[in-house]
């Protein structure tokens, strides 16, 4: 993998955190994307744009489906005959794969309206005009230690890493390269603007939580309606069990044309590999638990918050339904607490 280089947005969005926060910004970005990140910059936004945010492995395909069966009347029809790339383009894919500038945003240009499009780019290299218009945009964080983890398998799948990579590596590179605060400074500057009207701001932690709240939450955003008999429908199709079935929502297309490009030799992988919370204790030594631990405390303290404050875990959420509305899990519920 390429190392990150300073990259300098056009301008910063000043309208929504102080100039003094962005003076202090360093925006980090791997491979020769300058050219591709001033025209994401000046791409139009239309005001019924809806964005899925996030960083990578962090719930984005979760919070795609939800989003798109919201947003198309709960086509599962649809949704089970079209894969999701499809339906909600990745905006940074097309550059990735061939680097044809000119042709790179067809997919999202192409897309019927109203779209529903997916990025994993920070605030600050985000359209301006999301940040004018006020375009609708969901975030989703993560336990960076988990996202770090399921980042590892994901990228040694494609191709992306050293044979002799072990996961240890790739944590401690992750934890000591240059661009280490890159993860936390896109975190936090969404944290910060959570109250935007806007902005719908939750993690994967609260979807492993109360999936069904979610997805009222999501629903409430949007200006939508949800019946008992589709939330039951909704609950079952984004269970990790069905999801992690689903062929479309694993990315076949996407990934084979990554693997093609790094010419990765056959390998089995499932893209929505395990969908749990603190697996990255199962999966690294104590020591390295430990000293990821601290890592990430010590990162988050700079911005005088927790990590359960990122993660919305201390009790305090942007909800958008009633807060005393609480009824009993439902059957699919029970199966994703179990996963």
């Amino acid at each position: 993998m390429e190392g990150p280089t300073v990259f300098k947005p056009k301008r910063y969005p000043t309208n929504l955190l102080p100039q003094e926060h962005w003076d202090k910004r360093v925006c980090y970005v791997r491979g020769n994307c300058e050219k591709f990140l001033n025209k994401v910059h000046d791409i139009q936004v239309y005001d019924d744009d809806v964005w899925v945010v996030t960083l990578p492995k962090c719930g984005t395909t979760w919070m795609q489906e939800l989003v798109w069966l919201v947003m198309n009347d709960y086509d599962f029809e649809t949704a089970k005959n079209t894969n999701l790339e499809v339906r909600s383009p990745f905006m940074e894919f097309n550059y990735m794969i061939t680097t044809d500038l000119e042709k790179c945003l067809e997919p999202i240009e192409n897309l019927k309206h109203p779209r529903l499009i997916k990025s994993h780019l920070a605030l600050p290299l985000l359209p301006s005009q999301i940040w004018d218009k006020k375009a609708k945009v969901i975030y989703v964080t993560r336990n960076p230690k988990d996202a770090y983890v399921s980042e590892y398998h994901f990228i040694r799948h494609m191709g992306l890493l050293p044979p002799q990579c072990t996961i240890d590596d790739y944590i401690k590179g992750r934890m000591y390269e240059k661009d280490c605060n890159e993860q936390f400074d896109n975190m936090y500057e969404f944290y910060k603007i959570r109250s935007e009207p806007w902005l719908f701001y939750t993690s994967f932690e609260q979807m492993k939580l109360n999936l069904r709240q979610v997805i009222l939450d999501v629903c409430k955003f949007l200006g939508k309606s949800i019946d008992d008999v589709t939330m039951e429908k909704m609950l079952k199709h984004l269970s990790f069990a069905e999801m992690k079935k689903n062929p479309r929502t694993n990315h076949l297309w996407e990934i084979e044309e990554v693997r093609k490009k790094t010419n990765a030799g056959e390998s089995e992988f499932n893209f929505c590999r395990k969908g749990e919370t603190d697996s990255y204790k199962k999966e690294l030594s104590p020591e390295l638990v430990k000293e990821l631990d601290n890592f990430v405390k010590e990162k988050v303290a700079q911005y005088g918050v927790t990590l359960n404050d990122l993660l919305l875990l201390n009790n305090e959420k942007k909800s958008y339904t009633n807060s005393m509305f609480k009824e009993k899990l439902s059957f699919w519920e029970k199966v994703a607490q179990r996963t």
